[in-house]
C-alpha cells in the first residue's frame, strides 16, 4: 500500500505540480487549500505533510502549532519564499522536519520526503517497541499471584517513583534483571536507556574501561574515544549485577561516582556529569563480605538504600502452573509445536521439584521439554530424570498409580510366561493387545520406552496396560 501524503497550498498551480512529482513517485497524494480542512483530517495518518506556510485564513505557523498539540509525530515539510525566511526557521523550531524555497526543487521534494517518511517510520518503530517493552516489564505482568510475589509487586510500585537506590536480592534465576526493568520502565527514566553490567563478567584490569570509556590514546589499542556504560546510561537506569564481583579498586571508584554522579574518561581530564538511577544485585550475601572485608561496608550502604529480596520458587509453589503456561505460550512458535497442555503427573513432578535454579531453570525445563514430546502435550517422560524420580516410583495415569518398575529389562520373560487370562480368551481385542505389547517389548530388549514410542502410546499408558495383563494372569 503506498504511502499517503498530505499537499497543503493554497496556490493552485503550485499545489497541483507538487501533487503531479509525488505521485509519479507512487505516493498517494491528498490536497488541501486551507490548514483546517487538513486538521480534520489527522485520522488518515499521512505519511508526511506538505505545508504552505504563507497561507491565507490560518497560518502555516499555526497549522503547525495545532499539529503539535495533537501529539502527532507526522514529519511536516515547509514550504515558503524567499522573503518569509524567518517563518520558516520559526516553524523549524516549533518541529518542522525540515523547509523548501519555491519554486520547490523536484529533486530535493523527493529527497526530502523519502528521509521525511524514514524518520516517521523509525519514531513509530521505537513507539511501539517502548509500550511492549514497557507492557512486557510491568510489574503488573511479572508471573506470579502469591503472597511473596505480591508483595514484590508492591515494592516495586512504591520505588518506581522516586529516584533512590535500589538494591535487588535472590538467589540465581529468580528475576532480578526482570524486576529491575520493571522498575526502570514504570519510573521517570523509562525514556532513558536500560544499560546492565554483570560485574562477575568483566575482567578486574577492563572494569573502569567498562564503566567510565576512554579517550583516544588512552592506552595500546585505544585508537578512538568510546563512552563507558555510565553514559549511555544517562537519563536512564544502570543495572549493577552481581555487584559483589566487583573488584576493590572498582569498588572505590563507583562510591566516589555515586558521591556526584560526575566521573572522568580513562585517559581524559574532562568531568562529565550524568543522571540516572543506580540498581544492583547479587545472588550473595554481601553482609557476609563487607564482614570479611571483601566489600567496603561504605559503598555497601550507599547501595542498599531500599532492599527487594526476591523469593524462591520453591517458597511460592502456587505459581508454578502459571509459569509453565507463559513459557508454553512463550515457546509455542518457536518450536512450530501446538503444545498447550502439561499432563497431570507431570505438573505434579514440575511442582514437587525444588528447583534449585528457580524461575530460569524451569523456564529451561519448559522448552527441553516442549522439544522432545512427540504430542501436543507435556508427559512426564519428557521431563528431566530427577524431576521424574520426585514421584517415589509411582505413575499417574487416569486417577490410577502404579508402581514404576525399577528392572524393565525383567519384565519380559515373566510377562510372556504368563498365559492370556480365561475371562480374556473370548476377548479378541484384548488378547491382540497383549501380543502387540509383548511384540514391541521383545524387539526393544526390555526398554519401556522404546517399546511405548514403537506403539505410539505414553510410556505411563504402557505401565497401565502391563499391570492390566499382569493382574488378569
Amino acid at each position: 500500500m503506498s504511502e499517503l501524503l498530505f499537499v497543503i497550498d493554497n496556490d493552485i498551480p503550485h499545489r497541483k505540480m507538487m501533487a503531479s512529482w509525488l505521485e509519479d513517485q507512487g505516493y498517494k497524494v491528498k490536497v488541501f487549500d486551507n490548514g483546517e480542512l487538513c486538521l480534520n483530517c489527522l485520522d488518515e495518518n499521512p505519511g508526511v505533510i506538505c505545508l504552505d506556510i504563507n497561507m491565507p485564513g490560518l497560518s502555516g505557523l499555526e497549522i503547525l502549532k495545532q499539529l503539535r498539540l495533537t501529539n502527532r509525530d507526522i514529519p511536516v515539510m515547509v514550504i515558503t519564499k524567499n522573503d518569509a525566511l524567518d517563518s520558516a526557521i520559526e516553524a523549524m523550531k516549533i518541529g518542522a522536519f525540515d523547509y523548501m524555497v519555491k519554486p520547490v526543487d523536484k529533486i530535493r521534494l523527493r529527497t526530502n520526503v523519502e528521509k521525511a517518511i524514514e524518520m516517521h517510520t523509525m519514531v513509530t518503530k521505537i513507539q511501539r517497541l517502548q509500550g511492549e517493552l514497557k507492557k512486557t516489564y510491568s510489574y503488573k505482568n511479572i508471573v506470579g499471584q502469591s503472597e511473596p510475589m505480591r508483595q514484590i509487586f508492591g515494592q516495586i510500585e512504591e520505588v518506581s517513583g522516586i529516584n533512590i537506590n535500589v538494591f535487588i536480592g535472590g538467589e540465581s534465576g529468580t528475576g532480578k534483571e526482570l524486576v529491575a526493568k520493571a522498575i526502570h520502565f514504570n519510573s521517570t527514566y523509562k525514556t532513558g536507556n536500560f544499560v546492565a553490567i554483570n560485574c562477575g563478567a568483566v575482567p578486574e584490569t577492563l572494569q573502569e574501561n567498562e564503566f567510565f570509556g576512554h579517550e583516544k590514546g588512552a592506552f595500546t589499542g585505544a585508537d578512538d574515544s568510546r563512552p563507558g556504560k555510565l553514559e549511555k546510561a544517562k537519563g536512564g537506569t544502570l543495572f549493577l549485577d552481581e555487584i559483589g564481583e566487583m573488584s576493590p579498586k572498582m569498588q572505590v571508584k563507583l562510591l566516589r561516582f555515586l558521591q556526584d554522579k560526575s566521573f572522568e574518561r580513562v585517559g581524559g581530564t574532562k568531568t562529565i556529569h550524568v543522571d540516572l538511577r543506580i540498581i544492583s544485585a547479587t545472588n550473595r550475601n554481601l553482609e557476609d563480605a563487607v564482614k570479611e572485608g571483601r566489600f567496603r561496608e561504605d559503598l555497601y550502604y550507599r547501595l542498599m538504600v531500599y532492599l527487594i529480596s526476591l523469593p524462591p520458587l520453591r517458597v511460592r509453589k502456587e505459581d508454578i502452573p502459571l509459569l509453565i503456561n507463559h513459557f508454553l505460550k512463550k515457546y509455542k512458535n518457536e518450536i512450530s509445536k501446538n503444545i498447550s497442555t502439561v499432563s497431570s503427573h507431570a505438573l505434579k513432578a514440575l511442582v514437587s521439584y525444588p528447583w534449585p535454579g528457580n524461575v530460569r531453570q524451569l523456564e529451561n525445563e519448559i522448552y527441553r521439554a516442549m522439544v522432545t514430546t512427540q504430542t501436543n502435550s507435556v508427559q512426564i517422560e519428557n521431563l528431566s530424570p530427577e524431576i521424574q524420580k520426585l514421584q517415589a516410583g509411582y505413575v499417574e495415569q487416569e486417577n490410577q498409580f502404579v508402581p514404576y518398575l525399577e528392572n524393565p529389562e525383567k519384565i519380559l520373560p515373566s510377562f510372556k510366561s504368563h498365559p492370556i487370562s480365561p475371562s480374556l480368551s473370548g476377548a479378541k481385542f484384548n488378547e491382540i493387545e497383549k501380543n502387540a505389547i509383548i511384540e514391541a517389548l521383545d524387539k526393544a530388549n526390555g526398554n519401556i520406552p522404546q517399546a511405548a514410542k514403537a506403539l505410539g502410546i505414553s510410556r505411563a499408558t504402557f505401565y497401565r496396560k502391563i499391570k492390566k495383563y499382569r493382574s488378569a494372569s
